[in-house]
Parts: C-alpha cells; structure tokens; sequence
C-alpha cells in the first residue's frame, strides 16, 4: 500500500515485486508439510506470496531459525522428537534465540498435549489447534491473523528503532549553520536511515527570499548523492532528467509530495518561504518497506525544521558577513576572517583602498548607477585578486583586501595589479567611467595580528595618500600615526568653543620684475592661540582638510580677505589680490558661491582677483576641479600654478589646463644663483611658459643676485622677503607708501 501521503505524479508503469512472507513448518509428519503446501498454495497476503520453509525436528527448526532473521510465522507441532519437543523450541526461540518477533502457532494431534494458559502467555504464543480442526479456511485464518501480528510488531520496532536513530540524526543536522553542510547531513543521514546508499537531491532555495517574495525559479541543488552527485549548485530547471525535474518542480510548487516508479519527492515546507524538496530515488512501496510512513514523515518534518532554521541563520550571517551592493564581504566578515587566519600565525597583509573623486562620478550619474559602478569595481577586484583571503566593502566607496603577507606579495606588484584591472574603463548605461585607486598598506608582524589595528594603520596610510595626493599608495609608518594623531590635536584647536583658535590675514607683495612695482598682494591665512601664539600654517591647514573644516575656513578667508583688500587704499586698480584654492574646497559645491558673496559683499570684482592652486589638484584632470577654473576665468579672474616644479610637473599638460601662470616654487629659486642644475631648471620652466604664454612668477626671492637672474630671464612677476614677509593688514599701508613710485629699490 502506497503511503498516503504520497499521491503518484503518474500511473506507475511497472509492477513492485514484494519479498514473500516466510513461514516454518515443524512438523515430524512429512505429510503434515505436504497437505498445509496444498492449503496455502497461491495464497497471498498484502500482495506477497507465502514461502513455507520445512523442518522435520526441533533441532532442524532451530537450525532455520538461526539462518533466517526475518521468518513471519512458524507452525509448530507441540509432540515430536519428544512430548515437549515444540515447548521447548518455543522456550528456545524467546528466550536463547531472542526472536520475539515470528509469530507462533501450536498444533498438535494429542489433544492432551496443550500447553498451559500461563506457557502461552510467557512465551507470547499466538494461537493453539488440534491439526484435525485446522481446515484449510482456518489455517489461512490464522496464518494471515499472525501475519498481521508479525507486520504490527515488526512496524512497531522498525519504528523504534528509526525514531532512534532520527532523534540522534536530527541533532546532529539541525547543528549544522551553513545550507550546503546542513544539506549534505541530511542525505548522508538518509542513507544511513534506510541502510543502503541512495541516489538523492536536496532542492531549495540558497538564500531567504528578500522582502517576503518568493521566486521558486531560483531553486537550486542544495545536495546530491549517487549517480547525482554532480548536480551540486545546478538550478533546477537545467537538471538533465526531465521527469526527476517535472516531479521536484511540482512537489516545491504545490507544497506535496509527489512519486513517480523512479523515486519520491517530499516537499520541504518552511514558515520562512524556503519551500524546498527532498528527491529520494527509490519508489514508494520500497520507502515505505523500509522505513515506514511515520518515521518518513518525522523524517521530513525534522529536514523542514533544519532547512528552516539554517536559512535564517543563514540569511542572518549574510546580512553580517555579505555586502548587499557588492557581494563582498562586510567589514565584520573581513574581521572574522582575518582573526581566523592570524590563529593559524599566517602572515598577513591588509590593503585599504579607495575611489578617488568618486563623489564626482556620484554628482555626474547619480546614486543609483554609482551603487553598479561600486559594484562592478568590487567584481573587478575580486578577478584580480582570486588568491585574497577575503575582499570586504568597508564603506562607501572604500574596500579592504586581506592577503598573505611576505614575499608572496610585494607591494609594488600589488599596485600594479590594481593599476592593470582600472586600465579599462567601467561601463555603466552609455557612459565610459575610468576608475583610479588609492591604496594604503599595513602588513602583520609578530607582534601585531589585532585586526582593527592593522586596518586602522592601513587607513592611516589612505589618509596619507589622500593628504598629500604625491603618489596612489603608501604603506604605513609610525610617524604617519603620530603625523595623523598630530592632524587630530590642530583640528580641535579648529573648534574649541571659547578657546577656538583665532584667523588672521596676512599679506605678501608680489611685485612687477621690470619695475618692481606692486602687482599683487598674496593673501595668507594665519593662526594663533587665544594666549597670542602663532600655529604653523602648512600644518593647521592640512588639520583643517583632513577635519573636513576647510570649507569654512576657506569661506571666511574669502569674506575677509576680499573685504580688506578692497579697503586698502592707494592701490591701482590694476593691482590683484592672490587667494589660494584647497583641493579640498574644489570639491565642495558651495565654493562658487562662497566666492560670489565675499566678492559681492566686498564689492570686488572677480577680475581683480588671482587663484593659485597646487599642480596635485590636476592630479586626476576630473572635471570639477576643471569646471571650477573655467568658470573662474570666465568671470575674469587669473589662475596659476602654485609651487610648480615639486609635484607632478609635466609641460605637456600645461597647454591644455584653464591656467594663465605658474609659480616657480621657492627650492628651485633659493638655490639658483650657486647650484648650476637648478637654474638650469629655473631656465627650461621660464622658457617653456613663455612659449605658452604664461605669466611666469618667482617665489622666495630673497638676495640682489637671485633678482637680477629673474630679471635677466625676463620673468614676469617676483615674491620674497628681499620686498617683504608677509604683511599683517595694519601694516600694507607703509608698505604701499615704499612702493608708491617705479624703481623703488629694495635691498
């Protein structure tokens, strides 16, 4: 009988061949075994046939009984070898032998030989008749009422014995965190189950459903075993066999069991939604043979409990341990998996990298495509770095590659790793967007395998990159901690409430170098203590970029420089006022119009106005910073280039950036005049801006000689303390007094 909770998929297409059920006959009267042969002749009990197996003695009866475990019913007569001879075996088969599963009938043709009430009771005898009352009906009778004892009492160990074993299997599978060990403990415990490998699959989905809705065409080969041993991963629908496919599909779809001649499919139904389906590839009536209904459905029951909670717990670790844009680790999958690797003393090697101006490609496409940029860039690097340990999405725009530390990876190779995967542009709708990384490094010694050190020293190393904007990458130092711990201390100087550092202005002439009249006046920010102290002001300025309070210092250095240039009086109009731009507040949208209020509150026009940027701003050649420039121009106002010479300085590029000079950085112009290599330089800068028509400037001029090499050279502006140091406001106006005529002299 087929179980019922397996309703066939379709018409079974070939008959089961059931076992027969053995029944022994002891009997010393041969003919005794010929005429019951007669009486049972093609009976059939349950669809299976009897099989009579003869012994002509207790002690070849005993011999049987030792042969053969699974023996239904034995027909024994009480008088043979001796009168007692059929107790005894009974006493033997019960109490030695252990059998107290074959049902047992008594016969005998001495009525006075019946066993006692209390005999029949001990030794669990089912039934006791004079062979002269045994008609052919009533032995039919009462084989088939043992049979039904034996089937009961058989049932009823298997199931004991199954439920033992599913109580310990069921421990050890719902153990199991991860779906693909929680599905192969499932059928690796089947097979032990049913006692004989089985071919299998496990069907289901690998991940919790997101937002409550349930796709089953994402199903999927959780497990496999047998000839389906390399199904593993494969969907569904792609699977070979096109009715194990129709048959696994209808059970996750309907929710029931569904069978077919083949094998069973048992659905997995879950209160999460992770409907899956248990393929067994044995039929039905076997299944049941073996184990029973009840424990199948137990079985069952406990596999959707296991399946459900493994899910979760599953779609629990990917929620803490998987990035969602990216398929990435998170920052805590990356920590788990770096703690797991330092154990085990493995050298290790962290990379903090980042996208640079990756706020502009999020200006220019939007959120929603810079979300697939982010994740096509941590696809790109997973390809480059198939032997990481792990790859992680530590922020925004920010990953985290954990390697073996060593030689196997050198730094210089990784970076050049980095640079060949970005070589080609990301596509993202109709646009080309080319990637640039920075990278910071920090490597594990022995001492050292705290994980959120190492990545703090490796953004420690990012954050040098990004404040100095020199090189792609570094790799962490110690004086980078202290240089960063340091940024902290004059940043919170920045924003101390009552106590909050003062700004000041000072302002250095630049003059003309025919005439050395005045041309400009450079604007220069300024910081002091509340007890009167000045603060170095390269070194509070990069606090001020990495705080992040650039932007309103550079705001209320544009009010206020803009507002007391235009009050200084007995200027020319032709004299300009130079500001210097951060990368930093390039970046900020609001520059334009912070710029725009200072020159409208001050009522200077933009053309009066000179802006000096570092060549590292042209780092990139994004176009916000190109866009700022023009756009500045367009209004009027001059751009140069600060400090040229120490940076990436290229003369290729000058003719094609929004700038109308450069400055000649200070080192070159100090030197000049008694090493022969840097006014050689001095030279080739001055020659080539020349030809570009470029106003050329020249910083640090500070002796009569280094004045008259300039002026020879027929450079167009000079800057130094041979005119002045930087003026405080209340004293530009001796200053202008001195240089009220052309051809003043300074010395």
């Amino acid at each position: 009988m087929v179980m019922d909770f397996l309703a066939p998929s379709e018409p079974q297409v070939k008959k089961i061949t059931k076992s027969p059920w053995k029944i022994l006959i002891v009997d010393d009267d041969p003919d005794v075994h010929e005429v019951t042969r007669i009486a049972v002749a093609g009976c059939q009990f349950e669809g299976r046939p009897f099989e009579l197996l003869h012994a002509l003695s207790a002690q070849e009866a005993r011999q049987i009984l030792s042969d053969h475990d699974n023996i239904a019913v034995a027909l024994v007569d009480v008088v043979m070898e001796s009168d007692t001879a059929g107790l005894d075996l009974v006493r033997w088969i019960r109490s030695e032998l252990g059998n107290h599963f074959t049902r047992l009938i008594l016969r005998t043709g001495q009525p006075g030989y019946a066993p006692q009430t209390d005999v029949i009771m001990r030794f669990d005898i089912d039934g006791y008749a004079e062979k002269a009352e045994l008609s052919r009906t009533k032995l039919i009778t009462a084989l088939v009422t043992a049979l039904r004892g034996y089937k009961l009492v058989m049932s009823l160990d298997l199931n004991r014995q199954k439920l033992k074993q599913l109580n310990s299997h069921f421990a050890a599978i719902v153990d199991k965190n991860a779906l693909s060990d929680f599905a192969s403990a499932v059928l690796r415990h089947f097979s032990d189950l049913v006692g004989q490998p089985v071919d299998c699959l496990l069907c289901g989905l690998d991940a919790l459903p997101e937002y409550g809705t349930i796709d089953t065409a994402n199903s999927r080969v959780l497990a496999a075993t047998g000839k389906f041993a390399d199904r593993i991963d494969l969907p569904i629908d792609i699977l070979d066999e096109d009715a194990i496919r129709k048959l696994v599909q209808d059970c996750i779809d309907t929710r029931s069991a569904r069978s077919s001649a083949e094998g069973v499919a048992l659905p997995l139904v879950t209160r999460n939604g992770m409907t899956g389906a248990l393929y067994l590839g044995m039929p039905a009536e076997q299944l049941e043979e073996l184990l029973g209904p009840e424990v199948i459905q137990l079985f069952v029951s406990n596999v959707s409990l296991g399946y459900e909670k493994t899910g979760l717990l599953e779609h629990i670790r990917n929620l803490a341990y998987v990035d969602r844009i990216t398929g990435l680790s998170t920052f805590s999958g990356f920590i788990e998996t770096f703690q797991r690797f330092a154990a085990e003393h493995t050298p290790l090697l962290v990379v903090h990298c980042d996208i640079q101006r990756f706020r502009v490609i999020v200006d220019g496409i939007g959120d929603e495509k810079a979300v697939a940029v982010l994740k096509k860039a941590g696809h790109r690097l997973s390809q480059t770095f198939p032997d990481a340990l792990t790859i992680a999405r530590k922020e925004r725009d920010e990953f985290l590659i954990l390697l073996k530390g060593g030689q196997e990876n050198k730094v210089q190779d990784i970076v050049a790793r980095v640079e060949q995967a970005f070589q080609e542009p990301i596509e993202q709708d109709d646009n080309q967007i080319t990637l640039r990384m920075r990278l910071g490094f920090a490597a594990a010694d022995d001492d050292n395998h705290e994980a959120e050190q190492l990545v703090r020293f490796a953004s420690i190393a990012l954050n040098d990159v990004r404040q100095k904007g020199l090189t792609n990458h570094a790799v962490f130092h110690p004086l980078m901690q202290e240089a960063a711990f340091e940024r902290l201390r004059l940043a919170s100087l920045l924003t101390g409430g009552s106590h909050q550092t003062e700004f000041s202005l000072h302002y250095q002439p630049i003059m003309l170098a025919r005439d050395e009249s005045i041309a400009s006046f450079e604007a220069l920010m300024r910081f002091r203590t509340p007890a009167g102290n000045f603060l170095n002001t390269a070194r509070m300025i990069e606090a001020a970029e990495a705080s992040g309070l650039i932007t309103e210092i550079g705001a209320w250095m544009f009010k206020s420089a803009f507002a007391e240039f235009s009050k200084m009086s007995a200027l020319s109009d032709q004299v300009r006022l130079n500001v210097n731009l951060s990368p930093r507040q390039v970046l900020a949208n609001r520059i334009y119009k912070d710029i725009e209020d200072a020159s409208s509150a001050a009522e200077l026009p933009l053309h009066r106005l000179v802006f000096e940027v570092t060549e590292g701003l042209f780092l990139n050649n994004d176009q916000v910073t190109l866009s700022l420039l023009t756009w500045l121009r367009n209004k009027g106002a001059k751009v140069v280039i600060d400090d040229f010479g120490t940076g990436y300085s290229s003369f290729s590029y000058l003719r094609k950036l929004p700038v109308d000079g450069i400055k000649i950085d200070r080192s070159f112009i100090m030197n000049m005049d008694q090493d022969g290599d840097a006014l050689a330089v001095v030279k080739s800068i001055i020659a080539v801006a020349q030809a570009l028509d470029l106003s050329v400037t020249a910083e640090g001029v500070e002796t009569d000689a280094q004045r008259k090499i300039m002026q020879e050279l027929h450079c167009d502006f000079l800057q130094g303390y041979l005119y002045s140091k930087p003026l405080a406001n209340s004293e530009v106006g001796s200053f202008i007094q001195k240089a009220a005529g052309a051809g003043v002299a300074f010395s």
